[in-house]
């Protein structure tokens, strides 16, 4: 939605994103379910199940404001984009970490971005 002056522009923006989980190649786990990798010979990942498993789907919501004000000698804005404002942490990837409970730890979405910009066009 863009509002627009002869001076000055007004626009809103907003972008929304809605995807699969990632599929991933699991840590190798034990008959028992628990984490059987072994560092000391580099085996962490169950190269047999590549790829049949995935994690939590992914969303993300974008918006932004922009306030434009034409001048004879230059253009004045500020612009405000947040993204992620839905907070969505989903699970990108899964590794072996030590010291995370379960030695399983997870590279997570970005959280809440806000990005503050003011900008001057000659």
């Amino acid at each position: 939605m863009r509002l627009f002056c002869r001076f000055y522009t007004i626009s809103f923006n907003s972008r929304a994103f809605f995807g699969d989980g990632k599929k991933i190649i699991p840590l190798l786990r034990g008959a028992d379910g628990n984490l059987a990798v072994d560092p000391a010979s580099n085996k962490f990942y169950d190269c047999s199940k590549a790829y049949k498993s995935d994690l939590e789907d992914i969303y993300q919501v974008t918006m932004s404001l922009s306030y434009k004000v034409n001048k004879p000698k230059a253009t004045h804005e500020v612009y405000l984009n947040i993204e992620n404002i839905t907070n969505n942490r989903a699970r990108v990837t899964e590794f072996y970490d030590p010291g995370e409970k379960g030695s399983v730890g997870h590279i997570k979405q970005p959280a809440v971005f806000p990005n503050l910009m003011y900008r001057v066009y000659f």
